[in-house]
């Protein structure tokens, strides 16, 4: 019998992979009944700085999770969290890993995203509702812990593979040319202006200016379209709070990460800009 719970992250694990355990926990607390130990969600994450590709600028917050959270009060934390784990280490439940992702939530969904929101630092809301949210988002990965592809066969073959600049660029032209309009999209991205440049060129794109991790996602969880980073945990946890229709470069669906349990409601595709699928860009129309 446990008296408390708590999680263990990975090491050098972004986001994305560390919000899997910390859900699972704060199931297990709230049908328990079991008080939570405050998660340490500052790390530092040696690859990302060292491969580069990222936005030195607002890499504390992007990168290294800094004040992204605040305890609301609901967990244990400071001195009792130390005497709990030195005193009663036997009496915890500790979650770690990613579980067997969204499939362990799908229940649970409006829950985890009421607790999350409630443990978003007061400054990281107030920043997120600065901005407007348009329809289209598009959560571009570009640090070079994650590889460019050599070969096509890479996005099957191969995890961590960077999504190319063209494939957004040519799947929003596609979006908008159904909509006929260029209707307006944001940039959610830990990379720069100067490197996203090829996007930033079209009419109505724009770069949103935050400078946490769980900034973006407060936003991503507001959008109707997402296009997203193959294989990127972030991506996913975006498509999963907010249900909008997800696609993604061929061989690297977010499926992967069981986002969906019912692709009729909430669609996650893969998609080819250069076979383009009717049916996707009509179900994306009709969002906008």
């Amino acid at each position: 019998m446990f008296n408390y719970c708590g999680v263990k992250f990975k090491r050098g694990t972004g986001l994305g992979n560390r919000l899997f355990p910390w859900a699972r926990c704060i199931i297990f607390s709230n049908e328990e009944s079991k008080p939570m130990l405050w998660p340490n969600w500052f790390h530092f994450r040696k690859a990302s700085f060292l491969k580069g590709g990222i936005n030195y600028k607002n890499s504390l917050g992007k990168i290294l999770l800094f004040k992204n959270f605040h305890n609301n009060g609901a967990y244990i934390n400071t001195f009792k969290k130390y005497f709990i784990k030195r005193k009663y280490a036997k009496d915890i439940a500790w979650f770690s890993g990613d579980g067997d992702f969204f499939a362990d939530l799908q229940n649970h969904h409006a829950f985890i995203k009421d607790e999350l929101f409630k443990i978003v630092h007061p400054n990281v809301l107030r920043q997120a509702n600065l901005i407007e949210t348009p329809k289209i988002i598009l959560n571009i990965r570009r640090g070079k812990d994650f590889s460019d592809a050599k070969d096509k066969s890479d996005y099957v073959l191969k995890g961590a593979i960077r999504t190319p600049l063209a494939w957004f660029k040519l799947s929003l032209l596609q979006i908008r040319e159904m909509n006929g309009n260029d209707v307006p999209a944001l940039i959610i991205s830990d990379g720069n202006a100067l490197d996203l440049q090829e996007i930033l060129a079209l009419p109505n794109v724009s770069l949103a200016k935050t400078n946490t991790a769980i900034a973006d996602l407060v936003l991503l969880s507001d959008a109707k379209v997402i296009l997203g980073s193959g294989g990127s945990s972030f991506t996913a946890w975006g498509s999963f709070l907010s249900k909008a229709i997800t696609i993604t470069i061929p061989g690297q669906s977010l499926q992967w990460f069981k986002v969906s349990n019912n692709l009729e409601k909430h669609l996650v595709s893969t998609y080819d800009p250069s076979v383009p699928d009717q049916d996707i860009l009509k179900a994306i129309n009709e969002k906008l």
